[in-house]
């Protein structure tokens, strides 16, 4: 079984994966992917989770609104993300180890303990669930790039190669669907629909709204992210 070394913090934090994916014709279900559903309800504890972690709104005592629905969109992104790259990972063999797990929870302690008492639960567990499926994908892209002669390829190199091979993977194996309000599902990403859901419209949104936006966009989202 295949262990991979611990990434760069930066490359675990969960906003920095607003990655699109997804489809779901089934009843009370934002997306189904594979045996995986993921809720309404899932999907809008998550949102909320990461609109406060990002908004800074987060003080005592303080309560926010629904999120709107592009940041259900980048929570959706995070919740596909993470169980496709864990499905893939675990066909392919590989695990993370739950120490490298821990600590990339830890390294968001800050940003954890900064939510409502209410949202702490969903950011954590999404946060465990994303840093578990980066790992296994590292793991994956690691032993691809080795079996071409690369030596010591950075955790970004082994995703970019595990990527592709994980697409590839889902487009074969699994069926993916999502709630038609979210978008379709399209060579790996979540696309949006014409009216269903805001569209980027300036360039650091459009940055956001890529498969692997850059770390620095990490620090701070576009207007059309956050909580309305």
């Amino acid at each position: 079984m295949t262990r991979s070394r611990a990434p760069r913090a930066a490359a675990l934090t969960v906003v920095a994966a607003l990655a699109l994916s997804a489809c779901s014709t089934h009843p009370g279900a934002a997306a189904v992917v594979g045996s995986d559903s993921i809720s309404e309800k899932q999907l809008d504890d998550v949102a909320l989770a990461l609109c406060s972690a990002q908004s800074g709104a987060a003080q005592a005592g303080q309560t926010q609104d629904l999120a709107g629905r592009a940041a259900r969109q980048g929570a959706l992104g995070v919740l596909l993300n993470s169980s496709l790259s864990k499905q893939y990972g675990e066909s392919r063999g590989v695990e993370a180890a739950p120490a490298q797990v821990s600590a990339a929870v830890t390294a968001n302690r800050s940003t954890i303990s900064g939510l409502p008492a209410s949202r702490r639960p969903a950011f954590r567990q999404t946060l465990r669930d994303f840093a578990e499926g980066q790992l296994m994908m590292i793991a994956v892209g690691r032993r691809a790039l080795a079996g071409k002669g690369a030596q010591n390829p950075t955790d970004q190199q082994a995703l970019a190669a595990a990527t592709p091979l994980r697409d590839a993977w889902v487009k074969k194996n699994l069926k993916v669907s999502v709630d038609p309000r979210y978008g379709r599902f399209a060579k790996g990403a979540l696309v949006p629909q014409s009216g269903s859901l805001s569209v980027p419209v300036s360039a650091r949104a459009a940055a956001g709204a890529k498969r692997s936006p850059a770390t620095s966009w990490v620090s701070a989202l576009p207007a059309s992210q956050k909580c309305s």
